[in-house]
């Protein structure tokens, strides 16, 4: 039979291999997920399958959503992959006649700890038991699906002997898994559900070396971070790797100031044509202050020629900046600083240091019209932040997330 290699939520297989011969998953999860997980073998003698402890991956299906997300599987992504497979089957005869809302509303229903293949395996398939085979004993008869033509063949000679059931459950089957795995993942059901990927037989039995198959994430999957200072890396760094342990591995930092004989917006800016003009296929991310100065760059870099792969984007607008206190030439007032005056230590905790946060106006932009502005103590507040701990509930995180997810948000987003 060989050496099994599975990729699972639970008990419910989504994807397998055989000896050499699988799809390397090892980036949906870090190296520290190795540990001890169960591994199932039927035995045809009894009704319940056999259970041995062996080394692999396992991580929270909430953790792998996040980590798909980065890597190209969100939601309008995976519609649009489910929907070209759609139109390649059609070069072929037939045409598949379930959308992909029903195929997501179905899939996303699936309540994972009522799944188990394994037993399934045991009862009805001596050679194991797949996705597909879940496909056609459940999926098929959900109340969605059942009773439509799901398959619409083109008229020849053969068409009497083709089943559009089997040939249906046979294309969701060979589907991208993680595209099943992204889509059971929007179900809160499933959110605790462990994702396990049991590497130990193939390894076991020499088809493979360990270091095959845990490995750290590949440099082609990593994005680099380009700010303007050294404290953006360092607030960014701390922030990831403390409140998304996750998906830290997939950010690299520059220092700016450190790592580049230039610092600022205009550098930055400049920095960004030339990565433009080499045509850059690393994956980056720059990101401008969101003040008078960065905005005013940012709009300017909007017009650049560049690739997928790199986004430039700012720190984004907050609603807890529309009305901050100010200082300038017309003396102290409540004030919007979105787009003005927003740089990277206005996501710190202002709870933080014992004053009220302030910002004053510092000089005049000509081009934008308006005032560019400053936080006032702005290191008092970074250093309060490099003595905290993000994780034990003592420091404001709120607007650090909310930062984190914006910018997460714009790598997935930038193809849209």
């Amino acid at each position: 039979m060989g050496s099994m290699i599975t990729l699972g939520i639970g008990r419910m297989e989504i994807d397998w291999g055989k000896n050499n011969s699988f799809r390397d998953h090892s980036i949906l999860f870090k190296i520290s997920d190795v540990k001890l997980i169960p591994y199932y073998y039927v035995d045809m003698d009894s009704d319940e399958p056999i259970i041995e402890m062996k080394e692999g991956y396992a991580r929270k299906l909430s953790s792998i959503k996040k980590r798909l997300n980065l890597l190209g599987y969100d939601l309008v992504s995976i519609r649009k992959m489910y929907e070209d497979i759609v139109r390649e089957h059609q070069e072929y005869g037939y045409k598949i006649k379930l959308s992909f809302d029903v195929f997501y509303d179905v899939l996303r229903a699936i309540n994972v700890s009522d799944i188990d293949t394994v037993k399934l395996a045991v009862e009805f398939e001596e050679n194991g038991y797949d996705f597909g085979e879940y496909v056609r004993r459940c999926v098929l008869n959900a109340p969605q699906v059942k009773g439509k033509l799901l398959v619409e063949y083109e008229d020849n000679e053969d068409s009497e002997y083709q089943n559009p059931e089997w040939e249906l459950s046979e294309f969701l089957e060979n589907l991208d898994p993680y595209i099943t795995l992204r889509i059971i993942a929007d179900n809160p059901a499933n959110a605790e559900q462990e994702v396990f990927w049991g590497f130990a037989d193939v390894v076991e039995n020499g088809w493979v070396h360990k270091d095959e198959v845990v490995m750290g994430l590949p440099p082609e999957k990593r994005i680099l971070i380009v700010t303007e200072g050294s404290s953006d890396s360092y607030v960014l760094r701390k922030a990831i790797d403390q409140i998304y342990p996750d998906i830290s591995d997939f950010f690299d930092f520059v220092d700016m100031k450190e790592n580049y004989p230039f610092t600022g917006t205009g550098n930055l800016y400049n920095f960004c044509v030339g990565l433009c003009r080499i045509n850059i296929q690393n994956n980056i991310i720059a990101i401008f202050d969101n003040d008078t100065a960065g905005l005013e760059k940012y709009h300017q870099s909007q017009s650049l020629q560049k690739p997928d792969s790199f986004v430039i984007t700012k720190l984004p607008d907050c609603p807890e900046f529309s009305s901050i206190c100010t200082l300038g030439p017309q003396g102290s007032s409540m004030e919007n600083i979105n787009g003005r005056a927003v740089a990277i230590e206005c996501f710190l905790d202002f709870g933080s240091v014992q004053k009220s946060p302030c910002v004053r106006w510092t000089s005049y932009n000509k081009n934008e019209r308006q005032y560019q502005g400053e936080l006032e103590s702005k290191d008092e507040y970074v250093r309060a932040f490099k003595q905290c701990d993000l994780t034990d509930g003592s420091y404001d995180t709120s607007k650090l997330e909310f930062l984190i997810e914006y910018i997460t948000s714009q790598w997935t987003d930038r193809k849209k």
